[in-house]
């Protein structure tokens, strides 16, 4: 199933409440506004959606529907959405008391094919009337995405890049498909349509199918550099036929290399605001319990000082980000060591150190003069990726979080550098 347009939702949630009131392929007719007189007629269970396509599969709908009394009965149909057909009645004539049903072929009374798209049902008698939605589905609903972008925007192509001897590259892609669909073939062609690869894969209804690119044949041979497109295809449960739109992909004729470095900047320099993430309004109501200044016994440095109060929790923090833009699959590892000392000549305050502090997993480096994290394979925006629908995309980077804690006794501690070892992929020159 496929919605479009403005009423897209809608649809989809009227969908979702049919589905959810009987289960399965079979819901039941959901009737609106003020209640009915106790002799207007009522929806049954009609089924809804059937594929009207000549195929034999659910080609008919069938809508069943109670009178209390006698009465001529009309069918009224009408698009839900800004479907090109015109609202249509069906005349019956007298009906006895009872149950009924009228079956629909998903063609106007000229004999013409509606198109895909969610309609109500009427049924009119003079007595009342009561209606349901139904869907005519006469396409196949499905699509291909790339898993992972490393910051880059949907409007640029992925690459992959057979050609690396280092690392066996692959763009990790998602396919989907509409529900009831459980096997399905993505297929991916050259520029000129050609065939070149065509794999099977299984569709869970809540994750997917996984599928890889890796820009080769079948025979695990390097492609020919240039673009590429991938698509979904199948059969879903109503017997509609077809394919998703093609996405486009791009064989590189580069290779990509491992690249370490280190990077050495005073704290100043890298420090960044805490929510560099994030678009949420609330993170940035964000209050220090501390507070960070220019540092005075280390040029470019930044002195953390607790607040004394007990009653608060009287962290001192900063946190930094470097961007890496040039890491084409992310960050692989990044590891990151701090110089400083105590605020005050004499004291033994600590500065404390991680890459990981907001994770459950984080690892604290504590010292009074210098301390160094361990390798951090799995780093916070090393890929690139937003964490949620409303933060900012960035580029892959290294990020890491710097304090003093005034509950632990570490009144104020200035660090002057940082030294940030990073591990990436990047295009060989």
């Amino acid at each position: 199933m496929r919605t479009r347009g403005k009423t897209g939702l809608v649809m989809a949630s009227c969908a979702a409440l049919l589905t959810t009131l009987l289960g399965g392929q079979v819901a039941s007719a959901t009737s609106h506004g003020a209640a009915p007189r106790e002799d207007a007629p009522k929806i049954l269970t009609p089924y809804p959606m059937f594929s009207p396509n000549g195929d034999g599969v659910h080609d008919r709908l069938a809508v069943g529907y109670q009178l209390r009394v006698a009465a001529p009965v009309r069918i009224r149909v009408e698009p839900d959405t800004d479907a090109k057909v015109a609202p249509f009645t069906v005349e019956l004539g007298r009906q006895r008391a009872g149950r009924h049903t009228w079956t629909w072929d998903g063609r106007t009374p000229q004999g013409r094919l509606v198109p895909h798209s969610y309609y109500r049902i009427h049924v009119i008698t003079p007595q009342g009337s009561d209606y349901a939605f139904a869907e005519a589905d006469l396409e196949f609903g499905g699509g291909l995405y790339v898993e992972d972008r490393y910051g880059a925007k949907k409007s640029v192509v992925p690459k992959v890049y057979p050609r690396s001897e280092e690392v066996r590259d692959v763009v990790p892609l998602t396919a989907h498909a509409e529900d009831g669909v459980r096997r399905a073939v993505v297929s991916f062609r050259n520029a000129d349509g050609r065939l070149v690869l065509r794999r099977t894969v299984r569709i869970s209804r809540r994750w997917g199918g996984e599928v890889v690119w890796e820009g080769r044949d079948g025979r695990g041979r390097p492609l020919p550099p240039g673009r590429y497109t991938g698509t979904v295809s199948g059969m879903d449960r109503v017997g509609n036929r077809g394919a998703s739109e093609p996405i486009p992909l791009y064989v590189s004729g580069d290779r990509l290399v491992w690249r370490e470095e280190t990077r050495t900047m005073a704290a100043e320099e890298a420090m960044t605001p805490p929510c560099v993430g994030s678009s949420w309004p609330e993170c940035w109501a964000y209050l220090p319990q501390g507070e960070v200044t220019p540092s005075v016994q280390f040029p470019g440095g930044l002195t953390h000082r607790a607040d004394p109060n007990p009653d608060v929790w009287g962290r001192a923090e900063s946190t930094y980000f470097v961007r890496v833009p040039e890491a084409v699959r992310g960050l692989d590892g990044i590891r990151v060591s701090f110089v400083g000392a105590p605020t005050n000549p004499g004291e033994t305050d600590e500065g404390h150190l991680s890459t990981e502090a907001s994770r459950e997993d984080g690892v604290v480096v504590s010292s009074s003069s210098t301390g160094q994290t361990p390798w951090d394979e799995d780093p916070v925006y090393g890929d690139g990726q937003e964490w949620d629908s409303r933060s900012k995309r960035l580029p892959p980077g290294a990020w890491w979080e710097f304090w003093t804690d005034g509950d632990a006794g570490d009144d104020a501690f200035d660090v002057a550098s940082f030294a940030l070892d990073l591990r990436y992929l990047v295009v060989a020159e």
